[in-house]
């Protein structure tokens, strides 16, 4: 890097600053060294080797737009600099620019091709940056450099992207096992990718601590493992494991803001129409300045999706109708999903026929089954039954007599308590799938059909259905009683001739008499049989084998019932006498004395106040201290007990002026 001058040329000696620059430039002081760089520039401004340093300081210190603009100014010195520039560039989030400067160049040396490979990936053209990955690898050997194991994490990333197999069957470090749990994510195969990323978590902890550092860095560096496994969690339904893996991300406060979004929008999907306060905090931190740079166009697509989202479950339609149209610009938004999420949102601001034909509106709609059914969810939202059956008779009979469409039919129309139309509805039903291939539709038309008649007492239409029902299955003996069920209410010669198809019941030996005896009065009143060769008990020789299973149980007699001495017919009870007394009618609970003490006067530590307590000169003789005067509380009943009680004398009360 350092030239030879000469002292006697005329041009000033710089061969100490050089050395100076290789000394701070050894030691990692890149500020000190790009000092000296502008110390050589000053003296020698043609010096490319000192322009060269300069550019790699300006980029280990991130002035990337500074490194950039000295470019621009020396486009002489700058020529050959092709990496510098692409890196600058690079950095910026300039994808396009710095590929096409790599693409000028006709041969790429080792580090500008794997700078293209990143500014491929970053561009998402995965399979180009695959591609020039495994070139690399072929040409490269583990000798050649330190950054093997870089090379492999960054090719198998882009094969997790493409869905294909990477071919590395070495899973040395924590990175590749993140990858291939990634590529198990991408495939869907969730349990696998979880099993993959809680040891792709214990090799990084161990590797971490290996490397001495600090707890909080630990956490910090594997906090994108945990989003992962908090993902896998999710798709499982295990949303409450999920939703304590995000919040302790985001509890460490990571410095990756694509990190803070996607673990944001992720927990901002577990809430759904819940917390919608800490939904619009997570939406903030998701869509936060600068984030796009860190995220892949599917991540914002969601982000943005989710929003809309939110807009609908907040009632906020004008929000909703502008951030729809600010996906189908960004994004291409599928114009169904569109009308969905902004039909969503007019239905739940009560808005039901603007949601209802914005759903129907386009041509061929009402034939659209899943537009239709979102439609009359609306209308049963809104207790608008008659609007909803309508909608739905309205579909193409292929779509209409399918089981499930035809049982809400049904339901609806009972709701209506419109019979008839059900009726008719199962008729034009049976007629349909009796053209139709598939007997399992059949059978559960014809089944259904006949309960219905069944229950509205019409036994000969249902019998008709359970006739061809047996035709498709002959052996059916549930049928065949439910046919017999139906023939018997019109036609009893049919009900016998087909009840013989039938089996017959087979004949059991048992005891029934004795059988009901003992199951009637239980174990505990049935005689115990005594043991073979055991001694014979006193009441054997009265109850011989054969005699009654169960001994009769003399009745026990009534006691008279004792009357209260004081009890008088002629008094009715009181009905309120088996209460306790706090829950009877004329039951007053005690009032709390709500006066406030006397506030203390006195001196600390004096017995204040007590002169006059106990000062009996200036009380009267005989006088009696005014009590607290209350309304009268209701009496309650009076009992029979209380009726022949004599009243005490009240005491007279003294009068004072």
């Amino acid at each position: 890097m350092a030239s030879s001058k000469k002292s006697g040329s005329g041009e000033p000696d710089t061969t100490g600053l050089f050395h100076d620059l290789v000394k701070f430039q050894g030691n990692g002081e890149f500020d000190k060294a790009l000092k000296t760089c502008n110390k050589i520039l000053n003296v020698r401004p043609k010096d490319a080797s000192a322009f060269h340093c300069k550019m790699v300081c300006l980029i280990q210190t991130d002035k990337f737009e500074a490194c950039l603009q000295q470019m621009d100014e020396h486009e002489a010195m700058a020529a050959a600099l092709v990496f510098e520039r692409a890196y600058a560039l690079y950095r910026l989030n300039r994808s396009a620019p710095a590929l096409a400067i790599l693409n000028q160049k006709k041969t790429l040396n080792l580090r500008e091709k794997e700078l293209k490979a990143q500014v491929l990936y970053r561009m998402e053209e995965f399979e180009a940056s695959f591609n020039l990955y495994r070139d690399i690898m072929k040409n490269t050997s583990a000798d050649d450099d330190d950054f093997e194991t870089e090379r492999l994490t960054n090719l198998s990333a882009a094969a997790v992207q493409l869905d294909k197999d990477s071919g590395i069957t070495d899973l040395d470090t924590y990175e590749l096992i993140y990858n291939q749990a990634c590529h198990l994510l991408a495939q869907g195969k969730w349990l696998e990718a979880e099993k993959g990323l809680s040891q792709a978590l214990k090799a990084a902890q161990a590797f971490l601590a290996e490397e001495d550092d600090s707890e909080e860095d630990i956490e910090r560096e594997t906090g994108i493992i945990r989003v992962q496994m908090g993902y896998a969690l999710q798709m499982q339904g295990r949303d409450k494991e999920a939703q304590v893996l995000y919040n302790q991300v985001l509890k460490n406060k990571p410095s990756d803001a694509g990190l803070i979004a996607v673990a944001s929008n992720n927990l901002l999907s577990l809430n759904k129409d819940q917390n919608i306060f800490d939904s619009k905090k997570r939406i903030k931190a998701a869509k936060a300045d600068g984030v796009e740079q860190k995220l892949t166009k599917a991540n914002q697509f969601a982000i943005a999706r989710n929003n809309a989202l939110l807009a609908m479950y907040t009632n906020q339609v004008d929000l909703c109708r502008e951030l729809i149209e600010e996906l189908a610009r960004k994004f291409d938004l599928d114009p169904q999903d569109r009308q969905f999420i902004l039909a969503g949102a007019l239905s739940r601001a009560g808005q039901t026929k603007e949601a209802v034909d914005l759903l129907l509106s386009d041509k061929g709609a009402k034939s659209d089954l899943e537009r239709v059914l979102v439609a009359c969810q609306i209308y049963l939202e809104r207790s608008q039954v008659r609007e909803a059956v309508d909608l739905l008779n309205q579909l193409p009979k292929a779509d209409k007599y399918r089981t499930g469409i035809l049982s809400t039919m049904v339901t609806l129309y009972l709701a209506l308590e419109d019979r008839k139309s059900a009726a008719q509805l199962l008729k034009e039903a049976v007629a349909f799938n009796s053209k139709s291939k598939n007997k399992g539709d059949m059978a559960v038309v014809w089944r259904k059909t006949a309960e219905f008649h069944l229950k509205g007492d019409e036994p000969s239409v249902a019998a008709q259905s359970l006739e061809e029902l047996l035709k498709t299955n002959p052996q059916d003996r549930q049928t065949l009683a439910q046919l017999v069920m139906a023939y018997a209410k019109f036609d009893l010669e049919k009900a016998l001739a087909t009840s013989k198809k039938l089996p017959e019941f087979r004949e059991v030996d048992v005891d029934v008499d004795g059988l009901e005896n003992s199951a009637f009065f239980g174990p505990k009143h049935s005689k115990k049989t005594p043991k073979a060769g055991g001694v014979a008990s006193p009441d054997a020789s009265k109850n011989p084998p054969g005699s009654d299973l169960v001994k009769k149980k003399k009745p026990k007699k009534k006691r008279k019932t004792k009357l209260p001495k004081n009890y008088d017919p002629t008094v009715e009870p009181d009905p309120e006498r088996w209460l306790p007394k706090r829950e009877r009618t004329g039951h007053r609970r005690p009032k709390r004395d709500r006066r406030k003490g006397e506030k203390f006067t006195g001196a600390q530590g004096t017995a204040a106040g007590q002169s006059e307590t106990y000062d009996y000169s200036q009380k009267k003789a005989g006088a009696v201290p005014k009590g607290n005067l209350k309304s009268p509380a209701p009496e309650a009943p009076v009992g029979p007990r209380q009726a022949h009680k004599k009243p005490q004398q009240k005491k007279k009360q003294k009068k004072r002026f």
